[in-house]
């Protein structure tokens, strides 16, 4: 029984120095930004602050493995994989508040000022993610999910890329919690996802944000608060807001599609946006050792929420908040999730092979009798 004990009180002392260590880093780190001369300040009409950093200075840069990196501002991938379009008449295309102003000058990129309870704040909603091929996600405290991921397999499958198109919500979240949309890559320990996310402690604000998690040896964060997620965008940051979102029983929904996918020349891994496969960033080729370093083994798709476990509030919405009917204009939704193949081919995920996980009576998910639609959410609560 001592021994257990003992144990345990290691691996929680483990636990919070890894914390403590990560918030330390994400400090610094913004410290060093600070000192430097900005180009340009942006401040949003929904009064974020962006700071013009100039494309070599920014947070990705400080990664061990990037200190002899022959990146420039007008990257862009070499191939981009021959995505399926989403339009249809039965959905009409989110948008993009690009940044005021015309965003920043060219060879900058825009960083959200944040302060240290800022970051303190977001390494709390960070998580390491592992996935087991049959019980699913095991994520941080707090979390919970409403997800498909591709099933187990004899063969490995190498997943080159993944994407899918979300309907846009807006589920009022409290202060501490966030609800979010997500396509997530992964391979072993290593993970990539992007989605949508209302999180009015990362963002000061209520809004539907696009959001990325990095999740790659001792990178792991949201959107570009630690090292390894390179910015090309000068008027589009990781962290956009979306404009407009899905109100019940109103026609057409609206979307919002992202992508991930490795550059089979560089073998970087681009993050785009939009029904028009707007290359935002990338995650270089050189952070990974392993794993992901040359293609995904599981993706999957679905809802995600968080909470503190001591948070009288309960939790959080998920999607349109409700649980899922089967209707376009009821539900929150995501269709064409795709991945693309080890030939570079874009296949549609056959949803029966899939595995559903839901780590929660508060949250359900179900698909359509043709397999064209994942719907999810619930009450929280």
């Amino acid at each position: 029984m001592a021994s257990t004990t003992t144990v345990y009180f290691l691996l929680v002392t483990f636990a919070v120095l890894l914390y403590i260590n990560s918030s330390e880093s994400r400090l610094n780190s913004q410290k060093e930004l600070r000192k430097k001369k900005y180009v340009k300040t942006i401040k949003t009409s929904h009064g974020a602050i962006y700071d013009c950093v100039d494309f070599y200075q920014q947070p990705a840069f400080k990664h061990p493995r990037l200190k002899n990196h022959n990146f420039y501002p007008e990257m862009r991938p070499s191939i981009i994989p021959n995505f399926t379009t989403s339009a249809n008449g039965n959905v009409d295309m989110a948008e993009l508040y690009y940044l005021e102003d015309g965003g920043c000058p060219r060879g900058t990129v825009p960083i959200r000022r944040l302060s240290e309870e800022d970051l303190v704040r977001e390494a709390m909603f960070s998580k390491k993610r592992v996935y087991n091929q049959t019980n699913g996600p095991t994520v941080g405290q707090g979390t919970h999910f409403a997800i498909l991921q591709t099933a187990s397999s004899p063969d490995t499958p190498k997943y080159l890329g993944v994407q899918a198109t979300f309907s846009v919500w807006n589920p009022q979240v409290k202060e501490t919690q966030y609800s979010a949309a997500q396509i997530t890559i992964q391979n072993g320990p290593q993970s990539l996802q992007t989605g949508w996310m209302v999180n009015p402690t990362m963002y000061k604000d209520g809004l539907t944000h696009v959001f990325i998690h990095t999740n790659v040896g001792q990178s792991n964060c949201y959107n570009v608060y630690c090292s390894g997620f390179v910015s090309v965008r000068s008027d589009l940051p990781p962290d956009v807001t979306i404009r407009g979102y899905c109100e019940p029983g109103k026609r057409p929904s609206l979307v919002f599609k992202f992508y991930i996918y490795r550059d089979q020349a560089s073998g970087n891994w681009w993050l785009s946006l939009t029904e028009q496969n707007i290359p935002i960033g990338f995650w270089p080729a050189n952070i990974f050792t392993n794993n992901l370093k040359n293609y995904g083994t599981y993706v999957s798709c679905g809802g995600e929420t968080f909470s503190p476990l001591d948070y009288p509030g309960g939790y959080p919405l998920m999607g349109r908040g409700q649980y899922p009917l089967g209707i376009l204009d009821q539900d929150a939704f995501a269709t064409y999730f795709d991945i693309v193949n080890e030939n570079y081919e874009v296949i549609r995920v056959n949803l029966d092979d899939t595995d559903r996980f839901e780590d929660t009576n508060k949250y359900k998910l179900i698909t359509d009798d043709d397999n064209k639609y994942i719907f999810y959410g619930g009450y929280g609560g």
